[in-house]
């Protein structure tokens, strides 16, 4: 068994694979295991593998589907191919620092983690530069600690999977959703509500890359699937025992998180699909948590954003004028 599995879903990246594949192969953590998943990608990337698969034979293992199957399955693939004590995500156009995973491996193994996170870089590629640009969360640093114990994990980290370690036991009977967007969201849910005692290093050591037209920034009509993902995120939360004492956090968490998507409906091309995306947010709201508005965490917010946010018809106002 190897100390740490990173699993590499690959496609259409070969402008970043190389960089990706540098930062692994020279990570300081020997005993680690590279699986990577090619999704029949269109473009060179295969021979970029071909390449580094000739290289670092005792590294760098390469599973090629033969239809491209999407990240979701990419990544449960990946899950059941690795060996590793604790698993690791990367995508392929990001990168890590070569010491990340010594560094959450044996923080891991001092006090005896089932999950650990790190802080990251956002990089913004645009016109080919590089910029460092502030992300959306920057974890704070806490104590090892558990959701039940600190439930303002659910608002203070990041629903992404790569800037994590991951016990390969919290992973068991939690796979990515394979037909719907924002899959990585009810996963990592699953590991931090699962997980008896989670770490933090405060460092930055991953490198996470937007990119224009990327998944992340291109707006279409799979947006209504962060309801269904939504859904799954309360469900799984209400199965635990300590639910009352951390909805607030869930009501807090998903109001904030709907909202997100509610004004990103700026950049939405059907404007029938926005209107409707963001009816479907509030009746979603009302009918889960019908007093949201009395929420003491969200009143936290700035009140201007919050007026904003909360008001069906000024949001819409705000998506057409913007």
């Amino acid at each position: 068994m190897k100390k740490v599995s990173v699993i590499v879903p690959v496609y259409n990246t070969e402008k970043y694979l190389r960089r990706c594949l540098n930062s692994l192969v020279n990570q300081t953590l020997k005993d680690l295991e590279i699986i990577i998943i090619e999704d029949k990608s269109p473009d060179n990337s295969n021979e970029i593998l071909k390449e580094y698969k000739e290289k670092y034979k005792d590294k760098i293992k390469v599973f090629h589907n033969k239809t491209n199957k999407g990240i979701g399955y990419n990544r449960n693939y990946g899950i059941k191919k690795a060996t590793g004590k604790y698993i690791a995500f990367v995508d392929s156009d990001d990168w890590v620092d070569e010491t990340a995973y010594e560094k959450m491996y044996n923080r891991a193994i001092k006090d005896n983690l089932d999950l650990v996170l790190c802080n990251f870089h956002k990089m913004l590629e645009k016109d080919d530069f590089l910029n460092e640009i502030e992300p959306e969360f920057i974890i704070p640093n806490f104590k090892n600690t558990s959701l039940k114990e600190y439930p303002d994990l659910l608002l203070k980290v990041n629903l992404a999977p790569w800037n994590k370690l991951y016990k390969r036991e919290l992973l068991d009977d939690n796979n990515f959703p394979e037909d719907l967007k924002y899959e990585d969201a009810i996963v990592v849910v699953k590991a931090l509500s699962r997980a008896n005692r989670i770490g933090m290093i405060d460092e930055k050591l991953n490198y996470y890359l937007v990119r224009d037209k990327s998944e992340t920034t291109v707006m279409d009509k799979r947006v209504y699937d962060i309801l269904k993902i939504t859904q799954m995120i309360i469900e799984e939360l209400k199965i635990h025992d300590y639910y009352k004492d951390i909805k607030k956090y869930v009501e807090a968490m998903t109001i904030r998180n709907l909202f997100r998507y509610t004004l990103q409906q700026k950049n939405q091309k059907d404007k029938n699909i926005a209107n409707d995306f963001i009816d479907k947010v509030f009746d979603y709201l009302n009918k889960e948590f019908p007093n949201w508005k009395k929420n003491e965490i969200w009143k936290k917010r700035n009140p201007i954003k919050r007026f904003i946010e909360e008001n069906k018809l000024l949001t819409k106002i705000y998506c057409y004028l913007f």
